[in-house]
């Protein structure tokens, strides 16, 4: 988990330093690991993926004290995790139309890791 973040902030720090890297773009299909109990992809990707599987969403439940998120890969793989930890809560609601989101999960069901990215370098959403 501490190798996927670090590689995530690097990707991160790197879409953020100088110009040789002006204009990267990144596809980031759904990708779901069932037994590493792992989902990730960018929303704008899944958005514009040419199947009819993909789906990547986050949401909080009514009372605001519980989200849920979901992802399904081209395959049809579907996999979702709950939270009611106040620090991931607020990762989920970071969560932007045109974000990267990757989640882990317990054998429960239950989200242990949220980590969302934004940045110019990810697929936005095509209506």
């Amino acid at each position: 988990m501490k190798k996927t973040r670090m590689m995530l902030g690097l990707c991160v720090a790197m879409g953020l330093s100088t110009a040789s890297f002006a204009g990267t773009k990144v596809s980031s299909p759904v990708v779901v690991n069932t037994v590493a109990r792992t989902f990730s992809g960018s929303l704008g990707s899944a958005r514009n993926s040419a199947d009819t599987q993909q789906l990547l969403i986050c949401y909080t439940l009514t009372s605001g004290t519980t989200a849920v998120c979901q992802a399904r890969d081209a395959s049809g793989v579907s996999v979702s995790c709950t939270t009611t930890n106040a620090a991931l809560l607020a990762q989920v609601r970071s969560l932007n139309s045109d974000s990267y989101l990757q989640a882990t999960y317990d054998v429960s069901g239950n989200c242990t890791d949220i980590v969302v990215g934004t940045g110019s370098s990810f697929e936005p959403k095509v209506p």
